[in-house]
C-alpha cells in the first residue's frame, strides 16, 4: 500500500481539500473531440484519498463539452471561465492541480492555474503532466504556478502535501519542481515501482455517465455504448525519436499483473456495466505472457474492445491475434511509421521488422479484426520518395483505416533536439503549433509546406475505403 505519513492525522493538517482538473480542451474544428476519462488524476486521486485527503476532479473538457469557442481554424470546448471559478469557489480547495499532457494545451492549462490564483492567492497551485515535466523553468517562471510534478505523480503529489502539512523540507522529494528565493530547484523523477500497489483508480469522482452519453472515447467510433478506458502498463521498450512517454515512464517497461487488470475490468462492469474497454498502453502486448492472461480472465466478460493507442506489431503472433479475437477484439491500431525499413531503423530508431507485418494484418483480419494504421511523414533525413514508399506499404497491407500524421518535433522528444541542433526547426514555431497536421520541419530533402499538402493528400485518398464503422458525425464544428 502507497502511504503517506500515517502521524499526520486528517484533523491536523492546513491542506487537506485537493481539486484535481483537466484544462480546456482546443483543437482543429473538423477534428474529433474527444471525451477521456483522465487516467492520471484518478490514479493520483486514489491515492490522496487513501491517505485520508478530501479530493475532486473537474474534468473541464468533458463537463463543457459542448460549449465551444470558435477561433479561426480552431475550436476551444470545456467549461468556461465563469464555469470554472464557481466550481472551484464551491469546492474550495487547498490545493488545485491541473494536468498538461500535450503542448498545445499549454496556454489552457495556464488560464486554469491563474483563475484559481486569482480566487484565492493563498491557494497551492500544481501542474504536471508530459509538458509541464520537460519545460519546467517555463512553468514556474508564471507567478501563478507553485510546483511542478515532474513524471508520474502519484509519489511526489503525496509527498509534497504531506511535507508542507508538517513543514518539512521540500527539497529531498524527487518527482517536484518550485521556485525558492528566485531559483529554481528541479529533482529528478520518482516511480511506483510496483504498479500493484496503486489502489483502484477513483471512477467516483467522475460523473461516469457523462462520457457514457457523449460515447467519443480515444477510439471514436467505438462498438460499445458505455466504453470504459484502462492502462494496464506503463512505458515501453522502443525509443522511437518522436516519443515523449518511454523517458516519462523512466525508460522501462513496467506492468500491472493480470489479477489486477482482471479485478479493476470485472469492476467497470460490475459497477458501470460497461461494454467496450479500450487499452490505451503504449505496449499492450509487449510481455506475451501477461497480454494472455489478462485476455484470459475477460473472455466471459462479453466486452468489445480496442487498441487506440496503437500496439507494438513486433510484440505480436498468429496465436495472441487469435486469442484477442476470441476475447472481443474488434480493432487493432499497427503503429508501423514508416514503411521503409531504412527509417525505421535509422532514423525512427523502432525494432520492427516490416515483413512481419502484412502476414499479421491479413491473419487479424480473416478473424475478423479491423486494423488500423499509424504513419509519419517528415523527419530529418527522410525523403519524399520515402514518404510514398509509406503510402504504398500501406496500400499493399490493406489496413482498413489509416492516419498519416506529420511529424512533430514535441518538447521532451529527441526529434525536438536534433531539429533545434540542425536548425530544421519552422521559423516562429510554438507550442500551438506542436499539432500533427502542421509542418514544422524544413530539411534539404523537403519544406515543411510540402509535407504538409503530402500528409493531407495521403489521409483524404487512403481513407476513402475506411472500413470502420462511423457511428457518430455531431463531433464535428
Amino acid at each position: 500500500m502507497i502511504k503517506g505519513d500515517e502521524n499526520n492525522p486528517h484533523s491536523r493538517r492546513l491542506l487537506n481539500k485537493v481539486l484535481l482538473a483537466t484544462p480546456p480542451y482546443t483543437l482543429f474544428k473538423n477534428d474529433v473531440r474527444r471525451a477521456i476519462t483522465p487516467l492520471g488524476l484518478i490514479s493520483i486521486a486514489a491515492v490522496l484519498e487513501q491517505n485520508g485527503y478530501e479530493v475532486a476532479i473537474l474534468d473541464i473538457s468533458t463537463e463543457g463539452y459542448y460549449n465551444l469557442k470558435e477561433d479561426g481554424d480552431f475550436v476551444t470546448y470545456g467549461l468556461s471561465e465563469e464555469q470554472i471559478k464557481k466550481r472551484i469557489s464551491e469546492f474550495a480547495p487547498d490545493v488545485f492541480g491541473v494536468s498538461c499532457i500535450f503542448s498545445t494545451q499549454l496556454e489552457n492549462a495556464k488560464k486554469t492555474l491563474k483563475l484559481a490564483k486569482e480566487l484565492n492567492p493563498n491557494i497551492i497551485t500544481l501542474t504536471g503532466g508530459s509538458h509541464p515535466t520537460y519545460a519546467v523553468e517555463d512553468m514556474l517562471n508564471a507567478s501563478f504556478i507553485d510546483y511542478v510534478i515532474i513524471g508520474e505523480g502519484e509519489l511526489p503529489t503525496l509527498q509534497l502535501l504531506e511535507s508542507l502539512n508538517n513543514n518539512r523540507d521540500t527539497s529531498i522529494i524527487n518527482g517536484v519542481a518550485y521556485k525558492k528565493e528566485g531559483k529554481i530547484i528541479v529533482n529528478s523523477p520518482q516511480f511506483v515501482e510496483n504498479l500493484d500497489e496503486l489502489p483502484m483508480p477513483a471512477l467516483h469522482l467522475l460523473n461516469m455517465e457523462k462520457y457514457f452519453e457523449i460515447n467519443i472515447p480515444q477510439n471514436p467510433y467505438p462498438k460499445g455504448k458505455r466504453v470504459a478506458q484502462i492502462l494496464t502498463s506503463r512505458g515501453c521498450s522502443a525509443k522511437c525519436i518522436f516519443c515523449t512517454t518511454t523517458n516519462f515512464w523512466g525508460n522501462r517497461y513496467r506492468g500491472r499483473s493480470a489479477q489486477k487488470v482482471v479485478q479493476e475490468i470485472k469492476y467497470l462492469k460490475e459497477r458501470y456495466n460497461i461494454d467496450e474497454i479500450q487499452f490505451t498502453d503504449d505496449n499492450f502486448t509487449l510481455n506475451k505472457k501477461r497480454a494472455m492472461e489478462i485476455l484470459e480472465g475477460i473472455k466471459d466478460l462479453n466486452l468489445h474492445w480496442c487498441t487506440p493507442q496503437g500496439i507494438a506489431v513486433w510484440a505480436l503472433d498468429e496465436e495472441v491475434i487469435e486469442k484477442m479475437r476470441e476475447t472481443g477484439c474488434y480493432q487493432l491500431t499497427f503503429a508501423i511509421e514508416s514503411g521503409n525499413q531504412e527509417v525505421l531503423k535509422n532514423i525512427i530508431q523502432k525494432p520492427l521488422d516490416l515483413r512481419k507485418v502484412k502476414p499479421l494484418v491479413d491473419k487479424a483480419k480473416s478473424l475478423g479484426i479491423k486494423i488500423h494504421a499509424f504513419c509519419i511523414c517528415g523527419l530529418p533525413g527522410e525523403t519524399i520518395k520515402q514518404m510514398y514508399e509509406t503510402y504504398n506499404f500501406a496500400k499493399d497491407c490493406d489496413f482498413d483505416s489509416a492516419s498519416f500524421f506529420l511529424a512533430t518535433p514535441l518538447v521532451g522528444s529527441k526529434l525536438l533536439k536534433v531539429c533545434q541542433e540542425k536548425g530544421y526547426l519552422r521559423e516562429g514555431m510554438t507550442c500551438n503549433d506542436q499539432l500533427y497536421k502542421i509542418g514544422n520541419i524544413n530539411t534539404p530533402d523537403f519544406k515543411s509546406e510540402e509535407v504538409q499538402i503530402l500528409v493531407e493528400q495521403f489521409n483524404r485518398d487512403y481513407n476513402k475505403k475506411d472500413k470502420r464503422e462511423k457511428r457518430f458525425e455531431e463531433w464535428k464544428y
